[in-house]
């Protein structure tokens, strides 16, 4: 029978090393969003995709683990939570289980931190896009021998007085 808590850490580690990947995937994004070629973008976005499934299968294992440890350490479920269990176990198994939460949690933290920088850059060029977008779309007045664009009134809609 194999030990969960050895399980839980194995886990743990596991994820840890996604998430440096994941956030390293990121950061070379960030070089992809601003070069802007949407087949590298694409591409990427599977590469996220294959992640997240490793992830979430990681956490459905430690899901099962977690209520199976709530159970025979009688740790309530809505007060379970990892630095809880290291709580209640022996002082070697408890460091190691802290400080792989220290590495899960700085892993997260830097990899949100890419995240956040990425959809700045996302969110500018989608405004970007749009200005040039409302550019295109008031250009279809005629230009002015000053060379700016005169504005042609806008076309009020109609609506039928009938039901």
């Amino acid at each position: 029978m194999s030990d969960p808590i050895s399980d839980l850490l194995g886990i743990i580690r596991q994820e840890i090393g996604i998430y440096r990947e994941l956030a390293e995937h990121a950061r070379r994004k960030t070089a992809l969003l601003v070069q802007g070629t949407v087949e590298a973008i694409l591409e990427s976005n599977k590469a996220e995709e294959a992640f997240a499934s490793k992830l979430s299968a990681l956490e459905a294992e430690m899901k099962r683990l977690c209520q199976e440890l709530t159970q025979s350490l009688r740790i309530p479920r809505e007060e379970f939570t990892l630095t809880r269990l290291a709580d209640n176990l022996e002082q070697s198994l408890a460091g190691e289980l802290r400080s792989q939460i220290i590495l899960l949690r700085n892993a997260v933290k830097y990899l949100k931190a890419v995240s956040r920088r990425n959809m700045k850059i996302i969110e500018k060029s989608i405004h970007y896009s749009r200005n040039i977008l409302a550019l295109l779309c008031n250009a279809s007045g005629s230009y002015r021998q000053n060379g700016l664009l005169e504005q042609l009134p806008p076309i009020q809609p109609v609506f039928s007085q009938r039901g």
